[in-house]
């Protein structure tokens, strides 16, 4: 609270004698008198200059005395106290703003978060104590001197006699259930189920791109963005113009005050717009989301405060035609002042580098969007620190946020030198295999992990993001534990574009040797931990999108290789992967692994089934896959082993490919299918 404008009272405690008796003006208006009524104005920077302060306060003041006049003729006096309501929101509005922006939607997907772990757990359980159960029937069986054992042979055709004594495969282990399945009745899904399952189609629908080619979000994450912005709005605008009166001069002091809380908006979202950038940030292992749902949301944030500032800004501008204007000073003046230039530097180097964070920008020049986006952006934070004392606090936050992320986390525990062996795949494809990991831990990432990847010899200041393309050791098709000593190998499977890609395709010595510091891994558990409960799962990945196909892929199958060899095994699942490429000899980036998975596929059971369908789209004999009829052959269990349960489709590749992804999921959860659709993006 400033103690030169002290905060106002209300209308029925004021007192207007003062006011009243003070000598007028020449237009009637009561003289100019700060210390009659007093006012306080929560967040603006004008409070340091008594030229408009004061010019405020005859507004208020003149209000005022039409107020009384009003009051005297019995016509009411509640446009003062609707002003006095809009400075007390003012005042609280960076309570309001945690709470509905920041606390409220993180805390939903806490809520949900914790809610599907809690019904996992207990799910857990049951099936321990299933198990647990069937063993002590097997124990009781034994001491009963009666020994029972079920041995499935598969048919074959010279052992046709055979057969008849093997149950089916297609049964289900539930004895509860009848034998024949009545298809009408097990179609029909209770009202619930079915509503649920339509909304959650609805919001995994994603719109086709808008009239400038720019990718659309899918409906559950453009609800949150919208509602974020929206809130926004709201706050801005709450008890300034309601009521609505543009007949006096309250209007005015209205415009007033909605460019003040623009500026306020925009200063309370750093912190938030910082805490989404960090690539450790705890938001996104609180409410579970993608990483690509996660960046939305940091775009969002970040292209309000950008509205924001941009409000702020040319508010301010009218408010000086309104107020200072009046007094004789010029613009450049007032432009002159230390704190006014220090805001004016603050919005230039916001908007320099929100332009090149352009999606279209940041594709073409990754290099200069990078240098730009940390450069300008603590430019940004130092001047917007020096042009108010109300947003130190935010700018403290926001830099605390940066450093624990940047320096004290990543530079300690995620910073790695290693040595790397540059192999050119194709005309526009190249592999980086990364080994010798410096320092005293082993090197260790999840599956569909990411990295930043530095070559010193070419710069050391340019990081550039890469899936990790090999299963990390416990995850792969080996058999290798996750102790083993021997640190196993990274892999990067990279496109060739240009700028550093180009040049890292012509990097390393005779060998292709060369030098690199890794950032990372960083990544998110969204996909692996739906995928984790699917019976049936789908694998669309368009070209390089296998990066982040193979290893989640791997991750089920030695899950399953685990369960196998320890005798809990012999459950149905089913695993596909259609992979999606523009030339035949692409093919052969992964022909050692692909060697490796039928190797493992001769040892699984027949109940679990794994199937590879490949597809080249240019050449003689290229053609497209035929999306919904992949996914629908899945979903519907239209060849091979029947499994009975939920089915996950992962899609990466080109926007083109996930948006119909993502449409063929919205048709067949209205229809009632048990579908998860996830949807990994390179988006960095």
């Amino acid at each position: 609270m400033s103690p030169r404008y002290p905060y106002p009272t209300r209308l029925s405690d004021l007192d207007l004698s003062d006011i009243l008796a003070s000598p007028a003006n020449s237009d009637g208006s009561p003289a100019n008198n700060s210390e009659t009524l007093k006012m306080w104005w929560p967040s603006s920077h004008f409070n340091l200059r008594p030229a408009l302060s004061e010019r405020v306060s005859e507004f208020v003041k003149r209000s005022a005395a039409s107020t009384v006049a009003a009051a005297a003729e019995g016509r009411g006096g509640g446009e003062q106290n609707a002003i006095i309501d809009a400075l007390e929101f003012t005042r609280w509005l960076g309570v309001y703003y945690n709470i509905a922006c920041v606390l409220f939607p993180i805390g939903v997907f806490v809520i949900r978060k914790a809610a599907g772990r809690i019904k996992g757990y207990k799910k857990a359980q049951r099936k321990k104590n299933k198990e647990e159960s069937s063993d002590s029937d097997s124990r009781s069986f034994k001491n009963g001197n009666v020994d029972v054992s079920v041995v499935e042979t598969a048919s074959t055709a010279s052992g046709s006699s055979a057969s008849s004594a093997i149950i089916p495969a297609e049964i289900d282990s539930d004895e509860s259930k009848p034998l024949l399945h009545n298809s009408s009745s097990s179609s029909k899904l209770p009202w619930y189920t079915l509503l649920y399952r339509r909304i959650k189609g609805f919001l995994t629908y994603q719109r086709p791109n808008d009239a400038r080619g720019r990718v659309i979000p899918h409906n559950s994450i453009l609800i949150i963005n919208q509602l974020f912005f929206w809130t926004s709005i709201f706050l801005s605008i709450y008890k300034i113009y309601y009521p609505l009166d543009m007949a006096n001069d309250n209007s005015q002091l209205r415009f007033f005050l909605l460019a003040d809380r623009w500026g306020m908006i925009f200063t309370m979202n750093q912190p938030l717009n910082f805490i989404l950038a960090a690539k450790t940030s705890p938001i996104k292992y609180l409410t579970g989301w993608s990483y690509e749902e996660h960046l939305i949301v940091h775009r969002m944030v970040a292209t309000t405060s950008h509205v924001a500032s941009l409000i702020h800004f040319a508010g301010m501008y009218v408010v000086y035609r309104m107020f200072i204007a009046r007094t004789g000073q010029s613009f450049m003046s007032v432009l002159s002042r230390p704190d006014i230039l220090f805001g004016v530097v603050s919005f230039v180097a916001f908007w320099i580098f929100g332009f090149t964070s352009v999606d279209e920008f940041r594709a073409k020049s990754y290099e200069i969007f990078l240098a730009t986006h940390i450069s300008f952006a603590t430019l940004a934070m130092i001047f917007l620190y020096l042009h108010h004392p109300a947003a130190r606090i935010y700018v403290v936050w926001s830099f605390a946020i940066w450093g624990i992320d940047r320096l004290v986390y990543r530079a300690y525990n995620k910073r790695w030198s290693a040595d790397g062996v540059v192999q050119v795949l194709d005309e526009s494809t190249l592999k980086v295999t990364i080994k010798n990991f410096g320092g005293s831990k082993k090197m260790k990432w999840e599956p569909a992990g990411h990295v930043f990847l530095t070559v010193p010899g070419w710069t050391r200041l340019q990081a550039h993001p890469f899936t990790i393309f090999t299963a990390p050791v416990g995850y792969d098709l080996e058999g290798n534990n996750i102790d083993d000593a021997n640190e196993k190998e990274m892999v990067l499977v990279i496109r060739r574009l240009k700028g550093f890609t180009d040049a890292l395709y012509g990097m390393g010595d005779e060998q292709g040797r060369i030098k690199v510091v890794v950032d990372g891994p960083y990544g998110s558990e969204h996909a692996r931990g739906s995928l984790k409960d699917c019976q049936k799962t789908l694998f669309i990945a368009g070209g390089s999108g296998i990066a982040v196909a193979w290893p989640l892929m791997c991750e089920i199958i030695r899950r399953e290789m685990d369960k196998n060899k320890n005798g809990k095994g012999g459950k149905r699942r089913k695993i596909v992967l259609v992979w999606i490429v523009h030339h035949e000899h692409h093919l052969n980036w992964i022909e050692q692994d692909l060697e490796k998975l039928e190797e493992v596929k001769r040892t699984m059971p027949r109940e679990f089934e794994i199937e590879v369908r490949k597809f080249v789209t240019r050449g003689v004999n290229g053609r497209r896959p035929d999306l919904r009829k992949e996914v629908t052959r899945v979903v519907e269990d239209e060849d091979g082993v029947k499994v009975h349960g939920r089915t996950g489709v992962l899609v990466c590749g080109p926007d083109a490919m996930m948006r119909e992804v993502r449409t063929i999921g919205r048709d067949l959860l209205w229809e009632g299918k048990d579908v998860e659709i996830l949807a990994e993006k390179f988006g960095w």
